[in-house]
């Protein structure tokens, strides 16, 4: 038990060890803890999508309740809002697409392959933007693929090859980023809704 005890030094407490049977998987009968995965992919899709914008909006909270978990944070949020972002652009482009004869997108994370296909797929509609809304968004979009190109920035210090990934940015105001992707999926969830009206008329 040397790992064991050395670890307890230097936490200065008892913690949760491993033990025989450990199985994460192992589903108990105390149901209320149970978390159900949907069985149909479109089911999937959504709830993916959903889960995790809300799962960056929780860390935000967190973040932003206790100062010391910002530094350590910071990089689940952004991940999270990135894929959430490309999550929501597929939905539309493979939900949406079909009816104006749009292929949907599922090889890249790129936002400069996804965000003029999923612009495509509302010229294809004829959707109205009197507020600039897909200008707004396409700008915050840009910003998220300049930072994170790949998806790979906020989640690994070295790229393939053992290089560094280098960081655009070096800090963020974090009630800042949660106000600015609030309005972001608040569009997608309109645009979802408009364009669900548009198809059913179709």
């Amino acid at each position: 038990m040397a790992k064991r005890r050395t670890f307890e030094e230097l936490v200065g407490k008892e913690f949760r060890w491993p033990e025989p049977g450990d199985d994460p998987f192992d589903v108990h009968d105390d149901e209320e803890n149970h978390a159900c995965i949907a069985g149909d992919d479109f089911s999937r899709f959504v709830l993916m999508a959903e889960g995790y914008r809300q799962s960056a909006d929780a860390l935000v909270d967190m973040a932003l309740a206790d100062w010391r978990e910002k530094d350590i944070l910071i990089y689940p949020i952004l991940f999270l809002y990135r894929h959430a972002l490309e999550l929501n652009l597929k939905y539309i482009i493979n939900v949406y697409g079909r009816y104006v004869g749009i292929d949907p997108v599922w090889n890249s994370h790129d936002f400069q392959v996804l965000w003029p296909r999923f612009l495509e797929v509302l010229d294809h509609f004829g959707t109205d933007d009197p507020d600039k809304a897909d200008q707004i968004v396409g700008g915050v979009i840009a910003q998220f693929g300049n930072v994170d190109p790949g998806s790979f920035s906020h989640r690994y210090p070295y790229d393939r090859f053992g290089k560094p990934i280098p960081l655009v940015r070096d800090r963020m105001n974090l009630t800042t980023l949660k106000d600015v992707m609030d309005g972001v999926f608040g569009y997608f969830t309109g645009t979802d809704g408009y364009l669900s009206d548009l198809a059913k008329a179709s």
